[in-house]
């Protein structure tokens, strides 16, 4: 079997670095390395200053002299708060075990003596940004997915309430029909969880891959099931068209399942009352695949607002969501953690959309895995 750890190819945030030091050499030296490096550099020559710019921007890294003619380091990062995610690098010509047992107790990011090499510093402030960024991503992911179970949950609670008169003891006539929708909801919530997993792997650059051959159709086949109450609580029309004797590719069956499963639940989703979904698989050739080599092809269609041109370019981005899905739940994770998994498998996923009429997803999955980071066999 075989695993591989990938590249993180989500946005970070705004590289922005304050630097600190009442010394002006020191602050314009900092100053121009760190910008040939690609940050935005502002400075700050006192304490006080460094205050008043923290409270006007946003600066995750922050990297601070120690003792300063106004105030010192440890008080300029007292002064954000807890409730910020910053990273202080403290650097200082004034090094001791008590200064540094200081700067542990003030959760600094890393402690520097004077002099050091700018390498050093670089090695570190990178460290800070990817330290930073996890730690945003995961306050905003846990702060949407609290919103979104709210819904499905509070419906699961509800309709459990009515399938049987607590008096009587009777069962309600329309029980099959709550404990349909109370099983929709709880896939909500089990989706919701998935993909909040999944990105912290992401983000973290822990997800791996575990290659075995896996069969498509079966996927498509699972996923009809596992959303057929939502089609008859909606009424809508589902076709499949799966291609005979469709070869497995090899891949991650359980990140392809998470791939193709947010692509079909925005379908069934998205699509109003009384609409349409289709789902076909093919064999596609390396002259008709937009990738090299022979890969299977996963196309969903769904008829409804679908998706304003303007928007095609971003729909695959972190938190984007159409405004033509206004007031429905969702955090804007699915397409992106899809685009993710069918890149890291080589593959391609494609979306063209008429507004108002219908809107078609196109996955490609090369038959060969992309196994070339691969870092061991077992």
């Amino acid at each position: 079997m075989s695993d591989q750890n990938v590249i993180i190819l989500s946005p970070r945030v705004e590289r922005r670095i304050l630097v600190v030091d009442d010394e002006k050499r020191m602050v314009e030296s900092l100053q121009t390395l760190l910008a040939a490096c690609g940050y935005t550099v502002d400075t700050a020559l006192s304490g006080k200053e460094a205050i008043q710019k923290l409270n006007a921007g946003d600066y995750p890294v922050v990297i601070t002299d120690l003792r300063m003619d106004d105030i010192d380091g440890f008080e300029v990062m007292r002064s954000v708060g807890e409730n910020r995610h910053i990273a202080f690098i403290i650097i200082t010509g004034h090094a001791s075990t008590e200064s540094a047992i200081q700067a542990v107790h003030h959760k600094a990011f890393d402690y520097l003596p004077k002099p050091f090499e700018f390498e050093q510093l670089r090695k570190t402030v990178e460290r800070a940004f990817a330290t930073v960024e996890a730690q945003r991503f995961r306050e905003e992911l846990i702060s949407m997915i609290t919103h979104d179970i709210k819904i499905p949950l509070s419906s699961i609670i509800g309709y459990a309430s009515l399938i049987f008169d607590k008096t009587t003891g009777h069962v309600n006539p329309r029980a099959k029909e709550f404990v349909q929708t109370i099983h929709s909801n709880a896939l909500k919530i089990l989706s919701l969880i998935d993909n909040f997993l999944t990105s912290c792997k992401i983000e973290g650059g822990k997800l791996r891959l575990f290659i075995r051959p896996v069969q498509v159709n079966f996927i498509v086949e699972d996923l009809v099931c596992v959303f057929q109450a939502d089609a008859e609580r909606k009424s809508l029309s589902v076709t499949t068209d799966l291609a005979e004797n469709l070869p497995s590719v090899l891949g991650d069956e359980n990140l392809l399942f998470r791939a193709i499963s947010n692509v079909v639940g925005n379908a069934y989703k998205f699509t109003p009352v009384g609409g349409s979904v289709s789902i076909h698989t093919r064999l596609m050739s390396g002259n008709e695949s937009p990738i090299e080599g022979n890969s299977v092809l996963i196309a969903v269609s769904n008829s409804g607002p679908g998706i304003p041109p303007e928007e095609l370019a971003t729909i695959f981005e972190k938190y984007r969501r159409s405004d033509a899905h206004a007031g429905i739940e969702g955090t804007g994770l699915g397409l992106y953690i899809t685009r993710y998994i069918v890149e890291l498998h080589g593959g391609k996923i494609e979306v063209d959309s008429v507004p108002n009429e219908l809107t078609t997803f196109r996955i490609y999955i090369p038959l060969q895995a992309r196994l070339d980071a691969a870092e061991n066999e077992e």
